[in-house]
């Protein structure tokens, strides 16, 4: 991407190219029906249309969005309905940490940090009915991820690189990814597990619900990568829910924007820094002015 047109911003260009050629053309063919028809009650010159058009362009490429890219979500909402029970998915969330726990290297340096901020943006979420756990995985990687029950997890990598309102804008978003129930839906149109739709594609529960088989399955989830399986509209769902979460919670919402600059930086000077995760996520630029335009719309400036 050129840094110095975003993407919005030169395709308002090409519009307003585009709209500015075809004046001469619309003019010269009204005159022609002028002279040969019988006039119709006008509803708008083809001029106006083009000022109209050239306004809302020029608001565009002067930062002034005027699409949401938020739309979708906003009257979103959110149940287990359809996929694993509530309950359910508590335990297969307790067997996957235990997986989770035998991967990689969890400490306790940090938790309490992690902890304290998490809680704080699981209360003000849209989910806060269900028990969340936070945990710091000891890797200088700079990731973050959350399982289905509410088990999120954050790296010292990151932890060390963000103030506290840019960790809270990393765990809410983690927690929007378990508001939205993202990783029980990316399980179920999974593919890759053997049984999958047996275990977890049940509306009342796990067939055969015992121990074992939840193991089994939790092994297969984390073993597999499916943690870090996100689409990108579900990653911006995920930022959606993030920024309002934090805005209830009383952080700093300017913080999901710093901590996204931050990433940008890492990015461009030390891309192995960056987990496989980052991978998946929208481009860095756009989720900035997404972010902004949420900022703006929630403090009543649109």
């Amino acid at each position: 991407m050129n840094s110095l047109f975003p993407k919005r911003t030169r395709f308002a260009i090409i519009t307003l190219t585009f709209a500015l050629l075809l004046a001469p053309l619309s003019s010269a063919v009204a005159q022609q029906k002028k002279n040969t028809e019988t006039p119709l009650p006008s509803v708008g010159s083809p001029i106006n249309a083009i000022i109209d058009l050239s306004s809302s362009v020029l608001n565009s490429a002067a930062g002034y969005v005027d699409v949401d890219p938020y739309s979708q979500f906003r009257d979103a909402r959110y149940s287990n309905e359809g996929l694993l029970s509530e309950r359910d998915e508590m335990k297969l969330g307790n067997e996957v940490h235990k997986e989770v726990g035998k991967k990689f290297k969890l400490t306790t340096v940090g938790q309490p940090r992690a902890n304290r901020i998490g809680q704080r943006a699981a209360r003000a979420s849209q989910r806060a009915n269900i028990t969340y756990q936070f945990h710091v995985v000891q890797d200088k990687e700079i990731n973050a991820f959350a399982t289905p029950g509410g088990h999120i997890y954050v790296t010292t990598g990151l932890m060390n690189m963000a103030n506290d309102d840019e960790l809270a804008s990393v765990l809410a978003h983690e927690v929007g990814h378990v508001v939205a129930r993202h990783s029980l839906k990316t399980m179920q149109q999974s593919q890759m597990l053997g049984g999958l739709v047996d275990l977890v594609g049940s509306v009342t529960g796990i067939a055969g619900n015992t121990a074992k088989e939840m193991g089994t399955l939790a092994a297969q989830v984390v073993g597999s990568g499916l943690l870090a399986t996100h689409n990108r509209e579900e990653e911006r769902e995920a930022d959606f829910l993030g920024v309002r979460t934090m805005s209830k919670a009383g952080f700093k919402t300017e913080g999901m924007v710093t901590m996204f600059q931050k990433i940008q930086r890492i990015s461009n000077t030390n891309r192995d820094l960056l987990g496989a995760i980052f991978a998946d996520h929208p481009d860095v630029d756009e989720r900035i002015e997404n972010t902004r335009y949420e900022i703006k719309r929630m403090r009543g400036r649109r």
